[in-house]
């Protein structure tokens, strides 16, 4: 009798050299698309915008020094330029909220620091170079604000505690002091500058908290501002055209290699620290009509 057995062969792979030479092109070609990829990431990562460098202001100094006191105003109260040491420098005016005390001289509430000058790089010159008077950093119940506002818009003007708004004849309100704040108005922009409530409303609605506000007609800044003893309102026009020229060339300069003002106060990235100081200013309780010099 018979058996017949299934026989298994094993199948083998014969690989041809024409099959051979086809796995190498499909390796090849995906060797080279790789490569392909990888050169333009390389590329775009080199082509892309370099790492912003941000130059330090005073101000940002300014605002990490009062980073726990919940209310305060930082006026630019002058500036100018050196010809001798080619340095663009700032004046500031710091507006401090003491507790309230029990007094009748309410002026005691407040304390007012104006500092020496403080060098500023030429971006920042340029920056505030239209603020001349203005607030340019202030703080309200512990929310900072960076933009240029009239002085006082955001802690003083509007608020019911040391004022009311003034209707006149026309129909138009303006904003008045009470007597015993009325020493507040030489600390900005002096008596004879009203304050209008319709500029007042237009800046709480359209540019409160997010941009510069100079009026609706420009009546506030560097062009309006008259106050005499600014050394930069001594100046000739011809000077100030100059500087306005020369920190035009030296802030693109900069922005050319990266450089820029710092807007974040927490900001991480590399920062260019000045050697800037205000721990030498003047420091005084407000008085009637005045403050410490």
């Amino acid at each position: 009798m018979n058996f017949l057995f299934p026989t298994y062969y094993r199948k083998e792979t014969i690989i041809s050299p024409k099959n051979f030479k086809f796995d190498l092109k499909f390796i090849f070609m995906k060797i080279f698309k790789t490569l392909l990829i990888l050169s333009a990431l390389l590329l775009l990562s080199a082509c892309g915008p370099e790492p912003r460098i941000y130059i330090k202001s005073p101000l940002d100094k300014i605002a990490t020094t009062l980073m726990n006191t919940q209310n305060y105003s930082v006026v630019l109260a002058d500036m100018d330029f050196n010809k001798d040491t080619k340095k663009y420098v700032h004046k500031y005016k710091i507006i401090l909220e003491e507790k309230a005390n029990t007094t009748t001289s309410l002026e005691d509430d407040f304390t007012v620091k104006l500092t020496d000058w403080q060098e500023v790089s030429a971006l920042t010159f340029e920056e505030h170079q239209k603020d001349l008077g203005m607030t340019v950093l202030s703080k309200k119940d512990g929310v900072l604000d960076k933009k240029s506002t009239p002085a006082g818009y955001n802690n003083y003007v509007g608020n019911s505690k040391y004022g009311t708004w003034q209707q006149q004849n026309g129909g138009t309100s303006f904003w008045m002091y009470y007597v015993q704040y009325r020493f507040m108005s030489s600390l900005f922009y002096g008596s004879s500058h009203r304050y209008y409530r319709s500029d007042y409303n237009y800046y709480r609605t359209n540019h409160y908290g997010r941009s510069n506000y100079y009026g609706r007609t420009n009546t506030f800044g560097t062009s309006t501002y008259k106050n005499t003893s600014a050394s930069w309102n001594t100046k000739s026009q011809t000077f100030k055209n100059s500087v306005r020229s020369n920190v035009k060339r030296s802030a693109s300069a900069l922005k050319s290699k990266g450089y820029s003002t710092s807007k974040s106060y927490n900001n991480t990235r590399q920062t260019l620290r000045s050697s800037n100081r205000y721990s030498n200013s003047s420091s005084s309780r407000s008085r009637s009509g005045g403050f410490g010099k």
